[in-house]
């Protein structure tokens, strides 16, 4: 049965996921919509690089190439940012210079409608152990508050490593699969989302007894299956940001939480979390976060889990 840890904080993360890389003999299969050359990345990249397994592979979303701590490259003449842009391609350099493969999905191309078109899940496989959760690897992705999810269990990571080599390919599916301890894990492949989250966004609307949620972006669909539910008298609690990376998205919570019987609590800091529990009994998380985006572009990691252990 898969055994479960919850590692809040990209302190705690590493610390684990580091040791996890350095004793991996088999494989060592990572994944990021950001992953940049600055301190937090250079130390993955390194950690990478030095590692013996067999089968190193990396697979950075094309996003890193036009958009360095949350800027575009084409929109700034700061020395300081170009600078970490070399640096980022520099790592790439040395990361394939020590044996590791790399490759970026999604490449933008000349055509800016594909920008929004992301590879935004985030994973990491190792030997028997497999991580999905929120955090890429930057700087200022390590200095936000997220989490990653440890799942031990030789069935779910020879299946996300079987996801991850579709992705390598650019054949990625999307699919669904089932395990032990009632885990279920949706890859979603950014064109096909929509029908396979209709089970998530029918377990919004029907929630008998609670929904927490929180993310720093959540939008329509998944705001408007929740408020069906709060409609009915179902407390929901949203938890999001005040200091929002992305602002328009906070207003937006804030403008449509009185009619829609949503609880907005807003944080003090940067959450880049993305997690829902459902009536205390149902846990969701990934990579989404419960946006129009990952409803409709993006591909997505979503976890549902009922452990009660890890719930608890």
């Amino acid at each position: 049965m898969p055994r479960f840890e919850l590692f809040a904080g990209s302190g705690a993360f590493w610390k684990q996921a580091s040791l996890d890389i350095a004793s991996g003999r088999r494989r060592v299969l990572v994944q990021a919509m950001t992953f940049e050359g600055d301190a937090a990345g250079s130390a993955v990249a390194a950690a990478i690089g030095a590692s013996t397994a067999a089968d190193r592979r990396v697979l950075a979303d094309d996003y890193s190439r036009h958009v360095i701590n949350d800027t575009f490259l084409a929109l700034s003449r700061d020395p300081a940012l170009h600078a970490e842009a070399r640096a980022t391609w520099a790592m790439f350099d040395a990361l394939k210079a020590s044996g590791a493969r790399l490759r970026l999905t999604n490449p933008v191309g000349r055509n800016p409608l594909n920008y929004p078109l992301r590879n935004h899940k985030k994973l990491l496989v190792i030997d028997d152990a497999a991580w999905i959760g929120g955090i890429n690897f930057s700087d200022h992705n390590f200095a936000w508050h997220d989490m990653m999810l440890r799942i031990e269990d030789a069935a779910v990571a020879d299946w996300l490593a079987g996801e991850f080599d579709a992705d390598w390919r650019g054949e990625a599916a999307t699919s669904l699969r089932t395990f032990e301890d009632g885990l279920h894990i949706l890859n979603l492949d950014g064109r096909n989302n929509g029908p396979a989250l209709d089970p998530l966004l029918e377990l919004f609307r029907g929630a008998a007894k609670s929904i927490e949620v929180i993310s720093a972006y959540p939008t329509f669909p998944f705001v408007d299956a929740m408020a069906t539910s709060a409609k009915r008298g179902v407390p929901v609690t949203l938890y999001t940001p005040r200091a929002n990376n992305k602002p328009i998205i906070r207003d937006y919570l804030l403008g449509v939480a009185g009619a829609s019987g949503l609880a907005i609590r807003l944080l003090p800091g940067m959450t880049h979390v993305k997690a829902a529990l459902v009536d205390g009994e149902v846990l969701v998380l990934g990579s989404s976060n419960f946006d129009f985006v990952s409803h409709r572009v993006n591909a997505e990691y979503v976890a549902t889990i009922r452990d009660a252990l890890l719930i608890a």
